[in-house]
């Protein structure tokens, strides 16, 4: 879905996210300002969308970060007349993300980095529910609808040529079952030499129609929203 819809803007990112350049004090170090919306792209148009729209569904970006050493990778977020460091996570997961009224008033995000680096973001797309070992299938059936139209209404005429979300993963998760009903259904898990673990259940909606409950044998990390493999 929207991770889809970056693809071609994450491939720019290294010179567009952070536009201005200017060598750093530290020897083959440089200093990189840009637009956040740039450098996240997608975030802005998703966060001024009503609440309503997206009760079910919220994002959060990881780097990519190629050929240098990602420890000397620092991040600041610049707006309202402050600067705060913002956390580059071992997987790449940025945080804190701008707020909607930091993005529509103009903020820029500084980056620090070897001169070798290239970065891009990655989206993820993730249900609002607490992370754990229960899900509300109908709720997480929603998020995938609130995510293919937040794709539709941010991507505009390219959203025909994009990948439709049909599914959960439950990274973590262990063993996971669908209620639907009075029975309990065992949920798919991913194979091997795919995008996530091989063993990650996951919850296509389709696939169980009145689905009430997800229960896990372990507590996912999170719920990810995704599109069919490849």
């Amino acid at each position: 879905m929207l991770r889809n819809l970056v693809k071609t803007a994450s491939m720019a990112v290294s010179a567009a996210v952070l536009l201005s350049a200017a060598p750093a004090m530290a020897q083959n170090m440089i200093s990189q300002t840009g637009k956040a919306s740039e450098a996240l792209p997608g975030l802005q148009k998703f966060l001024n969308l009503p609440a309503g729209e997206r009760s079910q569904v919220n994002v959060y970006y990881n780097l990519r970060i190629k050929n240098c050493d990602t420890s000397k990778v620092t991040a600041t977020l610049n707006a309202g007349g402050k600067t705060t460091p913002l956390r580059i996570a071992g997987d790449g997961r940025i945080t804190p993300l701008p707020t909607r009224d930091q993005l529509n008033a103009g903020a820029t995000i500084t980056m620090n980095m070897p001169q070798t680096c290239t970065i891009g973001p990655k989206i993820k797309v993730h249900s609002t529910q607490a992370a754990g070992k229960s899900y509300d299938a109908a709720g997480l059936a929603l998020g995938i609808k609130q995510g293919n139209a937040a794709m539709g209404k941010i991507a505009g005429a390219m959203a025909l040529a994009l990948k439709k979300l049909d599914r959960v993963y439950f990274v973590g998760g262990g063993d996971g079952t669908v209620e639907v009903g009075d029975q309990k259904k065992p949920m798919p898990k991913t194979a091997a030499g795919g995008e996530y673990p091989a063993g990650t259940p996951y919850f296509v909606p389709s696939q169980f129609p009145g689905a009430t409950r997800i229960t896990l044998t372990k507590a996912a990390s999170t719920a990810l929203f995704d599109t069919p493999p490849k």
